[in-house]
C-alpha cells in the first residue's frame, strides 16, 4: 500500500517534467544535471523546515489573533512562500548560474521546474503518506502543478537575468519576489477560505471562487511563459550554422508577380534613390520581373527584412509587402497571436502591415519594418506592453 501511495505521489511530477523536457528543441539538458536539480529541490524541503523553525522564533507563523485575514497572511508568506521560494532560488542559482549547460533561455525554466518539483514531490509524499490516497488526487490537481508553475515564473525571470546582463539585478530580483507573491496569494486564499468557512460561509465561498480564478491565472501565465521561452527566437548559444539551417528550412519563397517597372521605370528609379538614401547597405534585387529589397540589421538579435513590390505598383499601401526572413516570423507569432501589425498574405505567409498610409514607398516600409523589430525586442524584454507596441509613422 505504501508503495502505491508513493507512486501516486510522484506521478504528477514525473508527467510535468516529461512534458517540459520534450519542449527542448535543440539541446536537451544532461539527465545527471536535471537529477541534481530535482535532488536539490527535495533537499530544500528539509532546509525550509529549519528556516521556518528559525522564523517562528521571531514571528509566530501560525498566529491566532482573531483576525483571520492577518493570520492567514502571516502563515502564507512567512510560513511558506518566503522560505520555500527563497531556498528553491538558492538551489537553482548554485546549480546552474555559472554552469556551461545554461546556454538557452528555456533552460532557466527547465532547471527551475525540476528544483520546484523536487521540493513538491517530497512534500507530496509526506502529505499522501499521512492522509491517504484521497489527498493524492487533490494535490495532483492543485499543489504539485502550482509548484511547477511557480518554478516556471522563477525560471522565466532567471533566464532574463542570465541573458540580459545589463538588467541582471532587476530580473534576479523578479525571479525571487514574483514566485513569492504568487505563492503567498495562493496559500492566503486557501487558508482564509478555511478559516472563514464556519463563521462567514458566503465570504468563504467567494474566497474559494477567487482561488479557482487565481489557479486559472497561474496556468494561463505559466503556459504563456513556456510558449514564449521555447520559441526559436529565444535560443542563444546554438551554433550559427544550425540556426541558419533551421531558418532556411522554414522560410518560404515569396514569389510575387512582376514587370510594373518596365511600364514606369522612372518610379523604380525614384524608389531606388529613396532606399539608398536611407539605407546605403540595402540590397535591391531585380530578377525575372520580381523586385525584392533586403536589409540585414543586428541589434540584440540578427534580423533580415525584405520588402517586395507587387504587380502594377502605383504607390498604393496594398502593393507593398514587408517580410521578416530572419528570424522566422511564424515562430515569433507562436509566442503571441496578439503581436501588432502582423498579417497573412494569400499564400498564408506572415508579413508586416507597416507601410505608411500617406507616404507609401519601399524606403518607408523598410524604416517601419526596422521600427517594428526594435519594438518587438523591447516587448520581448518586457520594457513595453503590447498596447505600447505602436509604430509612429503609420
Amino acid at each position: 500500500m505504501i508503495t502505491i501511495l508513493i507512486i501516486i505521489s510522484v506521478l504528477p511530477s514525473v508527467l510535468i517534467l516529461l512534458y517540459l523536457y520534450k519542449k527542448e528543441k535543440y539541446e536537451q539538458e544532461p539527465l545527471s544535471l536535471l537529477l541534481k536539480a530535482f535532488i536539490l529541490g527535495a533537499l530544500s524541503t528539509v532546509c525550509v523546515l529549519v528556516a521556518v523553525f528559525i522564523i517562528n522564533l521571531i514571528i509566530p507563523i501560525e498566529p491566532n489573533t482573531g483576525n483571520h485575514l492577518l493570520d492567514s497572511f502571516v502563515t502564507s508568506f512567512f510560513g511558506a512562500a518566503i522560505p520555500e521560494e527563497m531556498l528553491k532560488f538558492i538551489m537553482l542559482y548554485l546549480l546552474i548560474w555559472k554552469n556551461k549547460n545554461f546556454s538557452e533561455r528555456f533552460d532557466g525554466i527547465i532547471y527551475s521546474v525540476f528544483v520546484s518539483l523536487g521540493f513538491a514531490t517530497l512534500e507530496n509524499i509526506v502529505y499522501v503518506l499521512q492522509n491517504g490516497a484521497e489527498v493524492a488526487l487533490v494535490r495532483a490537481l492543485t499543489a504539485v502543478p502550482a509548484h511547477a508553475l511557480l518554478g516556471v515564473a522563477m525560471g522565466y525571470y532567471f533566464s532574463y537575468a542570465k541573458f540580459l546582463p545589463e538588467s541582471e539585478s532587476k530580473y534576479l530580483a523578479r525571479s525571487i519576489y514574483v514566485p513569492v507573491v504568487l505563492h503567498g496569494v495562493y496559500d492566503f486564499l486557501i487558508f482564509s477560505q478555511e478559516k472563514f468557512w464556519e463563521s462567514h460561509p458566503s465570504f468563504s465561498v467567494l474566497l474559494l471562487i477567487s482561488f479557482v480564478g487565481f489557479v486559472v491565472f497561474l496556468w494561463v501565465q505559466g503556459f504563456k511563459k513556456i510558449k514564449k521561452m521555447s520559441a526559436d527566437f529565444y535560443f542563444t548559444g546554438i551554433p550559427a550554422n544550425e540556426i541558419l539551417e533551421y531558418m532556411n528550412e522554414h522560410v518560404a519563397e515569396n514569389a510575387i508577380v512582376q514587370n510594373w517597372y518596365d511600364i514606369t521605370p522612372e518610379l523604380l528609379e525614384r524608389e531606388q534613390d529613396l532606399i539608398y538614401g536611407k539605407f546605403p547597405n540595402a540590397d535591391i534585387d531585380v530578377e525575372d520581373g520580381i523586385i525584392k529589397v533586403s536589409l540585414g540589421t543586428t541589434t540584440n538579435y540578427t534580423w533580415k527584412i525584405q520588402v517586395i513590390y507587387a504587380r502594377n505598383y502605383q504607390k498604393k499601401k496594398g502593393q507593398l509587402w514587408t517580410y521578416i526572413l530572419q528570424p522566422d516570423l511564424s515562430e515569433l507569432m507562436a509566442i503571441s497571436a496578439d503581436i501588432p501589425y502582423v498579417k497573412k498574405d494569400l499564400a498564408g505567409i506572415y508579413y508586416l502591415d507597416v507601410v505608411p498610409q500617406n507616404q507609401v514607398s519601399g524606403a518607408n516600409a523598410l524604416e517601419n519594418g526596422l521600427q517594428w523589430t526594435q519594438l518587438f525586442e523591447k516587448w520581448v524584454n518586457e520594457d513595453i506592453e503590447l498596447n505600447e507596441f505602436v509604430i509612429n509613422n503609420q
